[in-house]
């Protein structure tokens, strides 16, 4: 019976053995043969590529670096290095998957393998090859689920290209399957929850990542989401809510950074929302101090002690801890950023400008282009930054010529002490250094030396007030950008007072930053007998008479300026008033003496003090009674009074029909203007808009007509150069239409140069005052400036640049610039650009009105 049943087996064998031999022969894909093929492709190069493809994506998200400060994305990508790191093992990656695809083309794998190289170019940051080849799969292979991953992975590449309409009608195609994303529904909610905060709708991302997260495995995923989720419900003042899922990352055991982000989350909910919980808090912080673990969070953990203590209105502590994270944030620029911009807002409001401005310098070193409201911080940093530089001048300038009155022997006794203190600090500097880390560790919560970065100094004596030793003009500009050439010395003067205290004779020198120390010979004989170590300590000393009137003739540019700027942009009556009456007591003489009435009269009116603005207003009256400043403060006072809102609301409307070409309704504007509110605060645009108009309506010559008015009733204002400007580029247009031009190429290609000829008797000083204006403005640029006589004019040019775009953005900054030409006494001035060859021709013809209007042809600027 055994043996039957062992025959019977035997032959069942041998049977299907020779099926399967017939079958192979005439059926190369039968059912056995596939289902070698597929567990061959799965688990022999498949399963290798996949599991390549997830060890390096999970390399990719532990090794991301976040910026707390932003909403965090779902998904952590990386950045464009993050990509290159990615490419080797994405390429490994993308050779396995392919073998499947190539070596076994008929197995069920095939469209995973696809799937797989897709990725591969996506985590490459190639968006574009990724989205074609998820849109092959799409198109090629007809498993609904894996068409639906298709369709989501383009929708993520959509995503990282910021292309978030697509995105988002991706979206809509994805969802409209209900059977085919079935096992996606996780992934699809937050993948939607990552697109609506990239469109900043944070109250729909709540809504696709509280759905996504309970579907969700991956744990680095899901205590991201619960990160995000406290961050969008801090957003929205839902605190509680904010916490719940903070508290959720601690529990996690997420890497450290995360625990102590949501820990510092936790205590902002609990700061906003102003609860009972701020003491706990409070207490958690500051035992976070004592963690090793935390030093390099110290900058975030006194950052939000002191927003709890100013939340309680504890101010005197919140600002000790906020300048404790001042001092420690030296590596974070994020909070360097937050912190620098608190304090210099804090002191901003409580008008402390100097230590305020202190601040916004170091804050705007650190602050990204594209920061909200970028601009105003930066435009509030340069009021600030022109204030202090101001201020500090005075104080400098002042100090220096005490020195200079001291008698020798005195002077020499308080340098070597100046020189010995010094010596000594240095001493104990290097004694600290050595000692500083030892200190720190024994004593972290203490707040560290130098930690304020505000104040100039205890008192205004130069040799005690080392900021301002080291500070000047070349210096601000060179680490501030450019600053237009009027802003900081547009109020040069004629007159200076040569002790600082009374009237001043007359000035030789029209620009004290064109001042030069070596070229003065009675400073450099004062300066002969002193030894070389010790010349530092001396030589900002002003001992010549030429000397002392540059340090008077800053000082009284300095006043007026601080003046102007504390009216005008701070609103501090009482110390624009201080300025200006030192202003006008110290020069008495000084040119710009209208205008600092002018602007007394209205710091006094503002104030308060109707009777000393009727004072000035007399005074301006009968000294000065053809002066424009004059006009406005003895018309009808626009400016003081309850009509200054209709006189801005008429110039609006006529600046608006102006651009809408209502000509009529300019017209009319302006007649009613000059009718009601004749010699207004801002008269002088409501002419030249005028002006414009006539051009418009009327032809050149009243074009012309009207801009010569303008630059004979405001003489040195901004208007007045704009018009002058204008004139000078109109009258070389005005020649026949059919004027020969063929003497100039009209390639313009290549390198050019830049021209300026002008009228002038001293062509050597105005290359030295070019050259430094080129160092100011274009300090990464290296420019050559040469002159050469052109008939009754000197014609400068500068070498060279580049190309065509590059010289016609030095001729916008340039006409920008134009009261720096005047102030250095140029006149009859003519600028453009110009290439090699045509500048060759012109220097051999003098033909400059044909070039002039050649220029003008084949370089349009708007005027």
């Amino acid at each position: 019976m055994i043996y039957r049943k062992i025959s019977i087996l035997l032959a069942f064998f041998l049977f299907s053995t020779s099926l399967f031999a017939q079958t192979k022969s005439s059926d190369e894909d039968g059912w056995l043969k596939r289902n070698w093929s597929n567990m061959i492709a799965r688990y022999n190069v498949y399963f290798n590529a996949d599991r390549m493809l997830n060890d390096a994506v999970n390399g990719l998200y532990t090794s991301h670096k976040d910026n707390f400060e932003e909403i965090l994305t779902v998904y952590p990508y990386g950045d464009e290095a993050a990509a290159k790191n990615m490419r080797a093992p994405m390429e490994e990656t993308m050779k396995k998957a392919s073998k499947v695809i190539n070596q076994r083309p008929h197995s069920k794998w095939v469209d995973d393998a696809w799937f797989i190289i897709g990725q591969t170019y996506f985590y490459q940051d190639d968006q574009y090859a990724a989205i074609e080849t998820f849109q092959y799969l799409y198109s090629k292979f007809y498993d609904e689920e894996m068409r639906a991953k298709a369709q989501l992975w383009v929708m993520k590449s959509y995503l990282r290209q910021e292309k978030y309409n697509d995105a988002e009608a991706i979206l809509s195609l994805i969802r409209e399957n209900k059977t085919a994303i079935k096992n996606l529904e996780g992934e699809i909610h937050l993948v939607a929850g990552d697109l609506y905060i990239k469109q900043g709708k944070y109250g729909l991302a709540v809504e696709e990542l509280e759905a996504g997260l309970p579907l969700t495995k991956n744990r680095i995923i899901r205590y991201r989401v619960h990160f995000i989720l406290g961050q969008l419900y801090l957003d929205a003042k839902e605190y509680a809510k904010a916490g719940e899922h903070f508290e959720r990352v601690v529990k996690m055991n997420a890497p450290y950074e995360y625990v102590f982000q949501a820990n510092l989350g936790m205590a902002k909910a609990t700061a906003e929302s102003g609860g009972t919980g701020i003491k706990a808090t409070k207490k958690s912080l500051r035992r976070m101090l004592n963690d090793d673990k935390n030093i390099e969070y110290y900058d975030q953990i006194y950052y939000q002690l002191a927003t709890l203590e100013f939340s309680q209105g504890n101010e005197e502590q919140g600002l000790e801890y906020m300048l404790r994270s001042s001092a420690h944030a030296q590596s974070n620029p994020a909070q360097q950023t937050k912190t620098y911009l608190f304090l210099a807002d804090y002191f901003f409001n409580t008008r402390q400008y100097d230590r305020s401005q202190s601040y916004y310098d170091s804050a705007v070193t650190v602050l990204p282009s594209d920061y909200p409201e970028y601009d105003k911080i930066t435009a509030k940093h340069a009021v600030l930054s022109k204030l202090i530089d101001n201020i500090e001048t005075v104080q400098v300038q002042d100090s220096l010529l005490k020195l200079s009155m001291m008698p020798r022997e005195e002077l020499d006794k308080l340098i070597m002490a100046k020189i010995e203190e010094k010596e000594r600090a240095e001493r104990l500097a290097k004694e600290e250094e050595e000692l500083r880390a030892q200190r720190d560790r024994m004593n972290r919560n203490r707040t560290p030396g130098g930690n304020d970065m505000g104040g100039t100094g205890d008192g205004t004596w130069y040799f005690y007030n080392t900021a301002s030793v080291s500070r000047g003009y070349n210096d601000f500009i060179r680490t501030w950008g450019k600053r237009s050439y009027g802003d900081y010395w547009k109020y040069a003067n004629k007159v200076a007072s040569q002790s600082g205290t009374g009237a001043a004779p007359e000035d030789p020198i029209d620009d004290p930053l064109s001042y030069n120390a070596d070229a003065d010979p009675d400073q450099q004989k004062a300066l002969a007998d002193i030894d070389e170590d010790k010349r530092a300590y001396y030589q900002n000393i002003p001992f010549s008479t030429t000397a002392k009137l540059v340090a008077n003739k800053k000082i009284q540019a300095a006043l007026l300026e601080m003046g102007e700027i504390y009216y005008n942009e701070l609103k501090e009556y009482a110390k624009s008033i201080q300025a200006l009456e030192a202003y006008l007591t110290r020069f008495p003489q000084a040119t710009k003496r209208p205008e600092g009435m002018f602007y007394l009269a209205k710091a006094w009116l503002d104030y308060g003090d109707t009777a000393k603005y009727d004072e000035y207003a007399l005074k301006i009256a009968n000294e000065f009674p053809e002066s424009p400043y004059n006009k406005v403060l003895n018309s009808k006072e626009v400016v003081e009074s309850g009509e200054d809102l209709e006189v801005l609301s008429l110039y609006e409307r006529m600046y608006s029909n102006f651009y809408k070409e209502n000509y009529d309704s300019v017209r009319s504007i302006k007649v009613d203007v000059d009718t009601r509110f004749a010699g207004n605060s801002i008269q002088a645009k409501f002419d030249y808009l005028y002006a414009l108009m006539i051009g418009k309506t009327e032809g050149k010559e009243a074009y012309i007509e009207e801009l010569e008015a303008i630059k004979d009733n405001y003489p040195g204002t901004d208007i007045a150069n704009i018009a002058a400007y204008t004139i000078t580029t109109l009258t070389t247009d005005q020649m026949d239409d059919k004027i020969d031009m063929s003497l100039y190429s009209d390639d313009l290609e290549g390198a050019h140069y830049y021209v300026i000829t002008a009228k002038t008797e001293d062509a050597k000083q105005i290359e030295v005052d070019l050259t430094e204006y080129n160092e100011r403005f274009f300090p990464s640029k290296t420019f050559q400036i040469k002159s050469l006589v052109f008939g009754d004019k000197t014609l400068f040019y500068i070498k060279s640049f580049p190309d065509k775009a590059e010289a016609e953005n030095y001729h916008r900054e340039m006409k920008a610039n134009y009261t720096f030409l005047t102030n250095l006494g140029l006149e009859d001035i003519s600028l453009y650009a110009i290439t090699e060859d045509n500048f060759r021709t012109l220097v051999k013809s003098k033909e400059e009105s044909i070039y002039l209007y050649f220029f003008n042809k084949y370089y349009p600027f708007e005027l």
